[in-house]
């Protein structure tokens, strides 16, 4: 069983009215942090209503614009290419490039926030491609904060497992019951709670399963397993090594 339990939502900004419902998943759920998309439209504007929300960086390759001034992640329009445009459906790029338009990201936060973002992750797992990973850390160093690990790749922050498959049948209590029972130690539910608006139904085939996520870490049965189990339910802020 495990004893810490960081819920962190990905995509703050994908949308409005997926913003809103992040928002919501924290004020009256268990959402404990959440990871913003620095160059999608919604991110500014609703950062004044996160309160106690732990944000990090959902660092970015794979929709939108960059900040950057970079060519070999995007297409003739100026836009970042999706997964699916590549021959192995992964991103490829110059590294160089992708150093500045993350440390972009990050520098971004830090002029809307006043302060370093709670930790890193990445839109579609990017950060951890095998041949990004490097850029990853040395970021991770440069700004003291750690990061989504599948493994452990940074050493002076505890080890979180990310249970990243809670999505569409999935989404239940038998499932939450199961990743607790199953694991020790620490561990990291990756969530996408959120409301349906029309531009998100545009640009993501994951839409309903969000509001399904939303009632479900809302919810008085998830409230009361988590006090009756006595997990606690922490940020990756608490994670630094004594």
């Amino acid at each position: 069983m495990i004893d810490k339990l960081i819920i962190n939502a990905d995509d703050f900004g994908l949308c409005e009215g997926n913003t809103i419902g992040i928002i919501l998943a924290h004020k009256n759920g268990l959402v404990s942090s959440s990871t913003c998309m620095m160059n999608m439209p919604y991110t500014k504007d609703y950062l004044k209503y996160c309160d106690d929300l732990k944000l990090g960086v959902h660092l970015n390759i794979t929709i939108g614009k960059p900040l950057t001034h970079m060519t070999s992640f995007v297409d003739d329009k100026g836009y970042f290419r999706r997964p699916n445009t590549y021959s192995d459906n992964k991103p490829h790029g110059d590294n160089h490039e992708l150093y500045q338009e993350f440390k972009a990201q990050i520098e971004y936060f830090i002029t809307l926030t006043g302060h370093r973002p709670d930790h890193l992750d990445s839109h579609h797992h990017v950060h951890l491609l095998p041949w990004f990973i490097e850029i990853t850390k040395q970021l991770a160093y440069e700004y003291d904060i750690p990061i989504r690990q599948r493994d452990m790749i940074i050493q002076h922050y505890e080890y979180v497992k990310c249970i990243d498959n809670m999505y569409d049948d999935l989404i239940h209590m038998d499932f939450i019951k199961e990743i607790c029972n199953s694991n020790d130690g620490i561990i990291e539910l990756m969530c996408h709670p959120g409301l349906i608006d029309q531009r998100l139904c545009n640009i993501s085939s994951y839409n309903l399963a969000r509001m399904k996520e939303l009632a479900l870490l809302t919810s008085d049965e998830l409230n009361n397993y988590i006090n009756e189990q006595g997990i606690e339910i922490i940020t990756f802020s608490d994670l630094r090594k004594k």
